[in-house]
């Protein structure tokens, strides 16, 4: 119960923070299709996060409602309200991050993040279920909160593509097949490559990824068309890659190697190499959408990653207690904005670069390009 006091004592000042468009999102999502007990998108916020992030029982939550004044509330009532939230609570999540700054920039296409992270199960400590998110930026809201077995990896084929929307990954989704589903569907890529991807040169050459990255000097951003096969079909890409600095070049070799060592793995050359370089690839036309705009959009999902980082430290979300599937879904949502409103609290930044430094604002500052 040591988080109790923002629901408590703290409440007037979490609820100042939340997004000023809050009673309206909770409508537009018939949140509280039956206002009675709960007659307010604060009051029904108050009650989630009492469940949540002060992580009380069913009945826990509902004595604590009555305690407090909230409402009179059965467990099985609590339970109905908590299930029906979860729409509501993801376009808060979306609308706190767009106040904040997180599309700034974005392109006037359909821009979708996707990333997934584990999640334990009750009294376990391994992966019990593997958390898929999908956000949506053009429309502001979290537009997926799926829950599977550990099995079902991070695949871009699992994802319903939309014409001419952008699909913003990491390297765990960064596979042929998966850049193929998108691209055959009629959407575009922003996917952060790993380095044995197997792109081609324009020549049809196998490209040396590790070798080119080579070429790079301090600041300087790659920008070179390359292509990639898949199943008889041939793609037209771009390699945009930049250096990273020499503390984050450190920080994730740290990374790399105490993964291994907890694998039994031994560190290939290359990956060794690469870990020095932030590396994407995308199928829009540099006219589109120019080598530092590709880089500042990938940054938006870098945010993405870091919310799931802190998270499992802030509040525990790698351990659901919830079993339901609707429930599971609104404890993991409430989780994520608790989180955030921690964060801001303890004075955090989203603001973040993955390369380690900041880039010019305008393609038009001197930055060296090769």
């Amino acid at each position: 119960m040591d988080n109790q006091r923002y629901v408590d004592e703290e409440w007037p000042y979490i609820l100042s923070l939340m997004p000023r468009n809050m009673e309206m999102l909770c409508e537009s999502k018939l949140a509280l299709s039956r206002r009675r007990e709960i007659v307010s998108a604060a009051d029904y916020l108050r009650l989630c996060m009492a469940y949540s992030v002060c992580d009380m029982s069913l009945r826990q939550t509902a004595a604590w409602a009555s305690a407090s004044g909230l409402a009179e509330l059965s467990d099985v009532a609590v339970l109905k309200r908590l299930r029906a939230a979860s729409g509501w609570l993801g376009s808060v999540i979306a609308e706190w991050l767009c106040e904040r700054g997180l599309i700034q920039g974005a392109p006037d296409r359909k821009v979708r993040i996707v990333d997934a992270t584990t999640v334990s199960k009750p009294g376990s400590t391994g992966t019990d279920w593997r958390l898929h998110m999908r956000m949506d930026l053009h429309e502001r809201r979290i537009g997926q909160v799926e829950l599977t077995g550990e099995s079902d990896g991070e695949h871009l084929d699992r994802h319903t593509i939309v014409s001419d929307e952008i699909i913003l990954g990491d390297r765990g989704y960064a596979s042929r097949k998966g850049i193929a589903h998108v691209l055959k569907a009629g959407g575009h890529v922003v996917i952060r490559s790993r380095w044995n991807l197997g792109l081609h040169t324009q020549t049809g050459g196998r490209l040396d990824m590790v070798s080119l990255l080579d070429t790079l000097g301090a600041e300087e951003i790659g920008d070179w068309p390359v292509r990639m096969e898949y199943e008889g079909a041939q793609y037209s890409l771009r390699l945009i890659a930049i250096r990273k600095s020499a503390h984050a070049t450190e920080k994730s070799l740290r990374e790399l190697h105490r993964e291994a060592r907890k694998k039994g793995h031994t560190l290939k050359r290359e990956t060794i190499k690469a870990a020095g370089y932030i590396v994407v690839v995308t199928d829009l036309p540099p006219e589109e959408l120019n080598c530092i705009h590709v880089l500042e959009l990938y940054r938006m999902r870098w945010q993405i990653e870091l919310l799931f980082k802190r998270l499992k430290s802030i509040l525990g979300f790698d351990r659901l207690r919830a079993k339901d599937d609707k429930l599971s879904q609104t404890y993991l949502l409430t989780k994520i904005l608790g989180a955030l409103v921690i964060d801001e609290l303890s004075g955090k930044a989203l603001d973040f670069f993955p390369w380690g430094f900041r880039l010019p604002t305008s393609p038009t500052e001197p930055l060296a390009l090769v």
